[in-house]
């Protein structure tokens, strides 16, 4: 069951090759298991970014009323007239 990996450890001749060898595995081990910390961003951050994001997309009705697809204003009513 092991074998592979015993028949690796004979190919290591000197201590400084079993270091490297050991040291790659250990990285490799910690890569796989670790697991990624993901910061939230600041919440000056995120108010910043829906500012804009509000101010990009403000009024997009009244910038072109006119514009395909839009609906005609009603005219106002004979009861609301004074």
């Amino acid at each position: 069951m092991y074998l592979p990996a015993l028949y690796a450890l004979t190919l290591l001749s000197t201590p400084t090759e079993v270091l490297a060898a050991v040291t790659a595995v250990a990285l490799v081990v910690l890569l796989l298991t670790a697991t990624p910390v993901v910061q939230a961003a600041p919440a000056w951050v995120r108010s910043l970014s829906i500012r804009e994001k509000s101010l990009r997309a403000a009024f997009l009705r009244l910038r072109d009323p006119d514009a395909a697809g839009r609906p005609r204003p009603r005219a106002p009513g004979l009861g609301l007239s004074s």
